[in-house]
């Protein structure tokens, strides 16, 4: 098999004062090596629920989700963590999903402290070289989001 992720009739609800409200339904596709999934949609139409549900940030209904034929709802913590070294959501709108209290620095270094055993010193280096890749110069490291423009937030966020 060349899938990478398969999601299989993917259903989340969400209960409100009683009511069922339906956010993804039944929904299912495949990636394969070296594709990339776009995924549009009016408001409200559930791309984010759906982002979320893959990345194991909010738990499914039901349904199935497989990363290289392995089914991540059956992750534990230390599975989950090296299953999100390898996914990641990207949202257009970057101001929206990037801290306003966090700076630059430390966004960008967020993963890192997250997801691997690197020390600040190490973790500041490898963001300082990050953001150079980036187009960003050191004098942005301290900087918050509100002072970068769309196109800065948007490599922030990646």
């Amino acid at each position: 098999m060349s899938e990478v992720l398969q999601v299989k009739n993917l259903k989340k609800y969400f209960t409100k004062n009683g009511k069922t409200i339906t956010s993804v339904d039944n929904v299912s596709f495949e990636i394969e090596k070296g594709e990339t999934l776009g995924i549009v949609g009016e408001s409200g139409s559930g791309k984010s629920t759906l982002a979320r549900c893959i990345a194991r940030i909010i738990e499914p209904t039901s349904g199935k989700i497989l990363f290289k034929d392995k089914d991540i709802l059956s992750f534990n913590k230390k599975e989950l963590k090296e299953y999100r070294k390898e996914v990641q959501m990207i949202f257009q709108d970057p101001y929206s999903s990037l801290n306003p209290r966090m700076r630059c620095g430390e966004i960008i270094g967020e993963p890192l402290k997250n997801l691997t055993d690197l020390n600040n010193e190490e973790i500041k280096k490898r963001v300082l070289e990050t953001m150079k890749i980036s187009g960003l110069s050191d004098f942005h490291y301290d900087r918050y989001p509100y002072e970068f423009s769309g196109g800065q937030r948007q490599r922030i966020g990646i």
